[in-house]
């Protein structure tokens, strides 16, 4: 299979398409004169522009992602708060006890805030926003799911077990557990996460989602369209053969489901 991949290139070996690729043995070009099968959007930012390119390829290829160019905090708990119909986000000077305080852009970590606080004004108020704490512990550590979304499916689950959070949101992963979507998601929740990626416009990518102790309800906390983690830099903690098996199982699924849609396209 060769890929069109536009606007940009992922040029850093720990990203996960490129493990998958590598497997599948795909060629990439970014040449939009070039032969190819299908396309990828592809820019690691957390807004993105349209991509005139990708637009005329997508009257002929699938292209994968065109309509996942906003993975802001503020993007996701829209779509997550219409499909699941409750909300993590909390207003800081009216709500007591912890709170979480994130960065709207994407991959810029939070902070622990005890509440209530102002949320500030003018550009801060714009540049942060406030959720729950989400309690997610198990003895000591805090329990975090991966979800891999490939091309409308769920092919595996990556159950995180991290320090539990003081100061930082962002901890240290102690362990990875490979496991299936059914064996911690119910079908209902299966359903909704799905509706979700398809709000967003997320065909590829990663969710991270929290099952909070408090209601035993499912947040999704972040969406991911550039993901990584497979890269020589072991900072997942993988077991090798976990990794070798995420890797199988993304990489079935990626080109399963991109063959269905070419398919579904039919010839030009």
């Amino acid at each position: 299979m060769n890929v069109l991949i536009l606007p940009e290139y992922p040029d850093k070996e720990f990203y996960t398409i490129v493990a998958i690729f590598m497997r599948l043995g795909y060629f990439a070009t970014q040449d939009p004169d070039a032969t190819y099968d299908f396309a990828l959007s592809w820019q690691d930012v957390t807004w993105q522009d349209s991509c005139g390119a990708l637009e005329r390829a997508a009257r002929r290829v699938p292209v994968v992602n065109l309509k996942c160019r906003d993975i802001s905090k503020r993007r996701v708990e829209l779509e997550f708060s219409r499909v699941f119909g409750y909300s993590s986000f909390i207003d800081p000077s009216s709500t007591r006890g912890k709170g979480v305080k994130k960065h709207d852009r994407n991959a810029c970590g939070g902070f622990v805030v005890d509440l209530p606080v102002e949320s500030g004004n003018g550009g801060e108020a714009k540049e942060f926003v406030f959720q729950k704490f989400l309690d997610s512990s198990r003895e000591e550590s805090m329990i975090e799911y991966r979800v891999p979304v490939v091309l409308g499916r769920i092919p595996v689950v990556y159950e995180e077990y991290k320090d539990l959070p003081v100061r930082r949101i962002k901890t240290r992963k102690q362990k990875i557990e490979l496991t299936e979507a059914e064996q911690v998601f119910t079908e209902t929740e299966i359903a909704q996460i799905l509706a979700f990626c398809i709000g967003i416009g997320l065909d590829f990518g990663e969710l991270d989602i929290i099952r909070a102790n408090e209601d035993g309800r499912l947040y999704i906390i972040d969406a991911n369209k550039t993901p990584g983690g497979f890269g020589m830099f072991n900072k997942v903690n993988w077991v090798h053969e976990q990794r070798q098996r995420a890797i199988e199982r993304l990489a079935t699924s990626f080109d399963r489901g991109i063959r269905e849609r070419i398919c579904e396209m039919g010839p030009e």
